[in-house]
């Protein structure tokens, strides 16, 4: 059996609108193994929850994938019939959308909205699919009394392990989770992010886990992939990228939160903003922003992944930190 789970072949997907094609996904690829932890970083904007919905087949209908494979255990999701598709969504691959305060239904309880994903893709009895929700919400630490509860009656994150106990509940092998920590404190973060660990090593899924904030990622990810402006712009084991980040963006994204240990330092934030997808500019795409660019760096083509040592991809040319007056980083520099 292939160990890999997910390969995604230079995906192209966007949204049609009135002004024309926003190309939100922009020539992706990465493969994802079973039993992984993926994290996927960036600003808002950057093409993650694009990428997720295109993978589940779950994009509006506004949006279409223009190119590229989504290969899951082999098979390419892009052209399969949408009743194939259906089939494969909660028993192989499940989502765990953005804002659990806003994705479970207010006028159902707990347990009707666990037990309908159940009855959907399983011929069991009620009592059966019951006890599949207990277990389940067990597993979660929330005792089954909360059942017969309601959204309202939950806190934030009771509902977000909800959430993880509804994606969870068929014993899916592939978990995708759509920045599901956001407008939660920090204590409630890190409670849910050591669930989702725990649940992984004992039920053996992969995840891909999508964020905004780098910092959630960089202990419990085995490979971390950073976007932005729909494309991947650096890929590789978790732990290289943090400690020495190949792409001058996934060091500003380093930068922008604060460290936890060592002595106090400034946190330099990214200057500019996210370029407009409708006409993007040309060359590296993060050249307007970048401290370390070069005149080179605004021409021709947008840079690919390309191998920059020690298993690990970048988009940029001068992946050893080229400055713009032909330097190279060196102690005062993180690149």
């Amino acid at each position: 059996m292939s160990d890999t789970m997910l390969e995604v072949r230079n995906l192209r997907a966007g949204y049609a609108t009135a002004k024309g094609f926003v190309r939100a996904v922009d020539d992706v690829s990465f493969s994802l193994r079973r039993g992984e932890f993926l994290g996927i970083a960036g600003e808002s904007g950057c093409g993650k929850s694009t990428l997720a919905y295109a993978i589940m087949r779950l994009l509006r209908d506004n949006a279409r994938v223009e190119s590229g494979g989504l290969l899951f255990k082999g098979r390419d999701l892009v052209p399969m019939p949408a009743a194939e598709v259906d089939a494969l969504r909660w028993t192989d691959m499940a989502m765990v959308f953005q804002s659990a305060m806003n994705a479970l239904n207010p006028v159902l309880s707990i347990g009707e909205q666990l037990t309908d994903a159940v009855h959907a893709h399983r011929s069991v009895s009620r009592d059966e699919a019951e006890a599949m929700a207990v277990e389940m919400l067990a597993l979660v630490d929330i005792n089954a009394d909360r059942l017969r509860s309601y959204p309202h009656q939950l806190s934030g994150g009771m509902k977000q392990r909800v959430m993880i106990a509804m994606a969870l509940i068929l014993k899916p092998e592939l978990l995708i989770m759509d920045e599901p920590t956001t407008a939660l404190d920090v204590v409630v973060q890190r409670s849910i992010i050591e669930k989702i660990e725990e649940l992984r090593r004992r039920l053996g899924f992969s995840v891909i886990f999508i964020t905004h904030d780098l910092s959630l990622l960089v202990e419990i990810s085995d490979s971390l992939g950073i976007m932005y402006a729909g494309r991947l712009v650096e890929y590789g084991p978790a732990a290289a990228l943090f400690n020495e980040p190949r792409h001058p963006y996934t060091e500003g994204l380093m930068n922008s939160f604060p460290s936890l240990t060592g002595p106090l330092r400034r946190m330099d934030g990214i200057e500019g903003r996210t370029p407009d997808l409708l006409s993007p500019p040309p060359g590296c795409r993060y050249a307007p922003r970048c401290r370390y660019a070069r005149p080179a760096c605004s021409e021709g083509g947008c840079p690919g992944l390309a191998p920059s040592g020690e298993g690990r991809l970048s988009a940029c040319p001068y992946p050893m930190g080229g400055r713009a007056d032909g330097g190279v980083a060196g102690e005062g520099g993180r690149l």
